[in-house]
């Protein structure tokens, strides 16, 4: 069952296969595909610190992280073992296409995974399956509009407070 989630705080910190899409509806397309040992951090990177290297346009190639619509996951026991990890990234790149991948090193025993058929089967199956979860990035104006309800509730509670602190 896929997680849906609109808050960043809701993703899990375990260990992930993650794509970063684009677009919307039928435009919508896989921008990036990484990993992480700790999925919730790494996305925090990318979109609260911006200080990844897709992000802060120390490549030659880099991701506005504006056209973002959407982050799916998977994640699976196995992904605590990092050879596992980054061979599942690999099929992950077959599978889903992205237009930008990560640049980390890939381990001798990640790459005998890779080119193993049962492994091959194995991994294509996660990524051929529903996403174990997704992160919904707000639009600009939606982004907007929840700053604009959250000042509210902020000046309704400051006034109680003080309306209180009158009595």
């Amino acid at each position: 069952m896929q997680i849906t989630s609109t808050y960043l705080s809701q993703v899990p910190n375990t260990p992930a296969v993650y794509a970063l899409y684009g677009g919307k509806g039928r435009s919508l397309h896989v921008a990036y595909v990484g990993i992480a040992s700790r999925l919730k951090s790494r996305l925090e990177q990318h979109l609260v610190r911006r200080d990844s290297s897709v992000t802060t346009g120390a490549s030659a190639v880099s991701l506005n992280l504006e056209h973002l619509s959407e982050i799916r996951w998977w994640t699976r026991p196995d992904f605590v073992n990092e050879a596992f990890l980054q061979a599942a990234e690999l099929i992950a790149f077959d599978i889903l296409n992205p237009t930008l991948r990560s640049r980390g090193a890939i381990t001798e025993q990640a790459k005998q995974l890779y080119n193993s058929e049962e492994f091959k089967r194995t991994a294509t199956e996660i990524f051929n399956r529903e996403s174990d979860g997704k992160l919904v990035l707000p639009s600009l104006q939606e982004a907007l509009e929840r700053i604009e309800k959250l000042e509210k509730l902020v000046i309704e509670m400051d006034a109680r407070i003080k309306s209180l602190e009158n009595r």
